[in-house]
């Protein structure tokens, strides 16, 4: 086979653009609104307008925007508008149309690539686990909290909360009995070894926010502490499916926004909060400092970043240096 762009087959990528039919994946994000011959017509996805100016070509598989120009064919429209790489827009395609792409001929990588599938299923369970307990009598203080908080049911729903139980291995022997190895739970990011070489749950009698990448996998979760105890916040530390610097919470939810700003703020309940407001253009940067890496992220995204800290002296003086950050990129 020859290859393609990241290494895929072309002829996979032939296969994989054959079994998306335009219309079929375009209709998941445009309400057609009128047809002529092979042409599709729909309010365009990419930029507001009360006349649909925005045509699929049935026969050439190929979308066109009449008002702003966009267009291409499926995986340049998935590209555009789940802001993916090309090759990301692929993958994304093939696993919608059931086709397989090829993973590379290295055991190491296809090790690693095991790995990090078997630590994203770690993590589905994890949350299962999290939010079963939340809606238990365990975790009554949890959404006690919420209420205090005016987090409707509804938000905590969308947002997956969860409350991790004040046990030191409830977790462990919930993914022990899941059958994932101790390999696997010590890659997770969800256990701490103790001095006597004792695998402990890393959260522990704490409101549980989970963290997705901005294509939608959970890798990460954060913790809060319902009632009184220190550190207030515990997140997960860096592991293959995770990096801080790389994220931004809720981003996979703040993409949808038409908004061509997105506002970053500090935590998970501001950006809750500001969500049920209605200001779903929010994120929180995954502690104060704004990186380099979250701001390129930033720009795939939006074309205006508002950063909106606490007015405390930490908060300031991160937004100072976000501020410089961004001044540095004009």
């Amino acid at each position: 086979m020859s290859t393609g762009r990241g290494g895929i087959p072309n002829e996979v990528v032939e296969e994989i653009i054959s079994r998306s039919d335009i219309a079929s994946v375009v209709g998941q994000y445009v309400q057609f609104t009128k047809t002529s011959g092979n042409n599709l017509f729909g309010l365009c996805p990419f930029h507001s307008e009360d006349t649909p100016s925005f045509s699929v070509s049935t026969s050439k598989q190929m979308f066109y925007c009449f008002g702003c120009h966009k267009g291409g064919d499926v995986v340049t429209f998935i590209k555009e508008i789940e802001h993916l790489s090309y090759v990301e827009a692929l993958q994304f395609l093939a696993e919608k149309a059931g086709v397989k792409i090829p993973e590379p001929d290295d055991a190491n990588y296809r090790k690693e690539e095991q790995l990090r599938k078997r630590l994203k299923e770690a993590l589905l369970e994890a949350a299962r686990y999290y939010y079963k307990n939340f809606k238990s009598e365990k975790g009554e203080a949890a959404r006690a909290y919420l209420k205090k908080r005016a987090i409707a049911p509804a938000t905590a729903t969308k947002f997956g909360l969860g409350y991790a139980p004040d046990e030191w291995s409830g977790l462990y022997d919930h993914l022990v009995s899941k059958g994932f190895s101790q390999y696997e739970i010590q890659k997770s990011g969800l256990f701490v070894t103790t001095k006597n070489n004792k695998t402990i749950d890393l959260f522990r009698g704490r409101l549980m926010f989970p963290i997705f990448n901005a294509m939608g996998e959970l890798i990460a979760f954060g913790g809060r502490i319902i009632g009184d105890g220190n550190p207030k916040y515990v997140n997960s530390p860096e592991t293959p499916v995770y990096s801080k610097q790389r994220n931004l919470y809720a981003l996979n939810f703040a993409k949808q926004s038409k908004m061509k700003q997105i506002i970053v703020v500090e935590g998970y309940m501001d950006v809750i909060s500001m969500h049920q407001a209605g200001v779903t253009n929010a994120v929180a940067s995954l502690g104060t400092a704004l990186t380099e890496r979250q701001l390129d992220l930033l720009e795939r995204y939006c074309e205006e970043v508002v950063l909106f800290y606490d007015s405390d002296r930490a908060g300031q003086n991160a937004a100072v240096r976000g501020l410089k950050m961004l001044m540095e990129r004009k």
